[in-house]
């Protein structure tokens, strides 16, 4: 390879020389002889490298003193270049500055419109979503009113109705007692009846023996056994009408209970069985 530097040529000239004759050679520096072969081979590789050093530091001294004109001589004009070139720069610069500052501004200006509009919607939409929960609120609450007041309708018509069937039950128990107090009292009247009727047949064997004895007592005993017999014929007679008027008593009772009740609660559909069973009764009694 040959070098472009005119005055490197000697040195190059020698580097292959040297090359030849130290590259790759490995020296017995542990001897004597050794170690002053290699000393004397770094001796002259390093007089070759130091005169080249010496030689580029000639050869470059005057195109450093040339380079330091050149930087000094392009600084000096660069400062009166720049001298005319700055107040044009300053005021293309202030324009451009006042430029960016007006777009600048309009931006903000055109975003803070958007904000505002953006603002104002966002306010318009939560007042028409308050104003929609208001009026869902308001229409919830009238629900529950109305809830409430069908809820208390229900539970004043559930107390009517319960009230009405208890005043029915007290009723129809009433009529029972009464009943049975008009059973009892029939039944008394029997025991009565058949206790006369006992004391009736012991007057006639009492007559039946007083016969014998005398016939001004047979006579009066038989006149005291027709009218007792007479008598007991009555009473039992008038305890078998108002037993008849007791049980018509108790059927007309009866009835007027089954049409009131067809009446209050025909429409319930819990007693739409019983309502048809006691409308064929009535229809087959007024057929009778």
């Amino acid at each position: 390879m040959t070098t472009e530097i005119v005055e490197y040529s000697k040195t190059e000239a020698a580097l292959a020389d040297l090359s030849q004759k130290y590259k790759g050679v490995v020296f017995d520096v542990t001897t004597v002889e050794g170690m002053r072969t290699a000393r004397l081979g770094r001796a002259e590789i390093r007089k070759y490298r130091t005169s080249l050093e010496d030689l580029r530091k000639a050869i470059k001294a005057p195109a450093l003193r040339r380079c330091q004109v050149i930087d000094e001589e392009a600084r000096r004009i660069t400062g009166e270049l720049l001298a005319l070139e700055n107040p044009i720069d300053e005021q293309i610069k202030k324009e451009e500055e006042r430029k960016e500052l007006e777009r600048t501004a309009a931006v903000r200006a055109e975003q803070a419109r958007l904000e505002a509009e953006e603002l104002a919607r966002k306010q318009a939409e939560e007042k028409r979503l308050a104003e929609e929960r208001a009026a869902i609120e308001r229409e919830r609450e009238k629900l529950e009113a109305q809830k409430r007041e069908r809820e208390e309708i229900e539970r004043q018509a559930r107390l009517k109705l319960e009230a009405d069937e208890r005043a029915a039950r007290e009723r129809i128990e009433a009529a029972e007692r009464q009943a049975r107090a008009e059973r009892e009292e029939a039944d008394c009247k029997a025991r009565n009846a058949r206790q006369a009727e006992e004391d009736r047949l012991r007057a006639e064997r009492e007559v039946i023996e007083k016969a014998r004895r005398e016939q001004e007592e047979r006579e009066r005993a038989e006149r005291l056994a027709r009218e007792q017999a007479e008598r007991t014929k009555r009473l039992a007679k008038e305890a078998e009408q108002r037993e008849i008027e007791r049980k018509q008593m108790e059927v007309t009772d009866a009835r007027g209970m089954l049409a009131l009740f067809v009446e209050r609660y025909g429409k319930i559909e819990e007693f739409a069985a019983v309502v048809k069973a006691i409308k064929a009764y009535q229809k087959v009694k007024e057929l009778a």
